[in-house]
């Protein structure tokens, strides 16, 4: 396993609080500190490993990237492998790149200092609101943990770089009975963010895409798939990855699916992608 190469470290500021950000350029092995949060490269893909100290704790930010230049994938949460095995394949083979977070401490990020830990979910801190209820919900909401939260969250949102115009594809996997299509409804747990849902009788509710993208939802609606569209003014705050990539202009869908439904995930990312880049192509965006 060979070493990175160049180490730059650089400090930066948020809400006055200094966070030590280093980059690992070029890396095309493991990390030298830490095996078990070694990247898992492919033919055709290089990653660039970001280090990022949540107060005593570490985050490996790992940015894969495949043989030409493609669409942004995201995996926010370190317990989710069946889709950022899906992600990579699917880099290595088209190009593209794919931002994962590894700690080793599962779905949540933990703050760690004078001995304890505390908790917050990465994909509820892209709003000061989603976070303090993150923080919140693990009874650690406090002013050190939200300026160490605030700082982190900004760091990752620098790494991802959500662009106007862009595309993010957020990778997930959740597990039996935990999380389905049925939670969009109206009155379910993400019912008042959503404004429409297209639900097909031959397929495994846990398994369904969301997405800010009224085109990209209508298609895959048609094509037989569980669906959910975002609503354009969503209500309720929760500080996810979509209210980052509408703040910012970007389109944006997830594909989620069961922890081990691996042919269903790359199903439903390869009949994805052809939407994506017809409107990529029609409307002159980056993707």
């Amino acid at each position: 396993m060979r070493a990175p190469t160049d180490v730059r470290p650089v400090r930066r500021k948020w809400m006055g609080k200094s966070v030590i950000w280093l980059t690992w350029l070029p890396l095309l092995a493991g990390s030298a500190q830490a095996d078990r949060f070694a990247p898992q490269l492919l033919p055709g893909l290089t990653v660039t490993v970001h280090t990022l100290h949540v107060d005593d704790e570490i985050v490996w930010v790992h940015e894969y990237r495949g043989p030409r230049p493609g669409f942004t994938f995201v995996s926010l949460h370190d317990d989710e492998n069946t889709a950022t095995q899906v992600a990579r394949e699917y880099i290595a083979r088209e190009g593209g790149r794919l931002v994962e977070l590894r700690h080793g401490r599962g779905r949540n990020v933990a703050i760690r200092h004078d001995g304890h830990q505390h908790w917050f979910d990465p994909n509820r801190m892209f709003t000061p609101e989603g976070l303090a209820r993150s923080l919140a919900y693990f009874l650690a909401l406090s002013d050190r943990n939200l300026e160490t939260a605030s700082a982190f969250a900004l760091a990752v949102e620098r790494i991802i770089n959500v662009q106007s115009g862009g595309t993010i594809i957020s990778m997930h996997n959740n597990t039996d009975a935990h999380l389905s299509i049925d939670d969009y409804r109206k009155g379910g747990l993400y019912g008042a963010n959503t404004r429409e849902i297209a639900v097909s009788g031959g397929r495994d509710r846990d398994d369904y895409f969301f997405t800010n993208d009224e085109a990209v939802f209508r298609a895959l609606a048609a094509a037989g798939y569980h669906a959910a569209l975002m609503e354009a003014a969503p209500p309720d705050d929760i500080g996810s990855l979509a209210f980052l990539a509408r703040r910012n202009g970007a389109h944006y869908v997830v594909i989620e699916a069961q922890h081990g439904h691996l042919a269903s995930q790359r199903e439903m990312l390869a009949a994805l992608i052809p939407l994506l880049q017809q409107e990529a192509e029609s409307n002159g965006s980056t993707r």
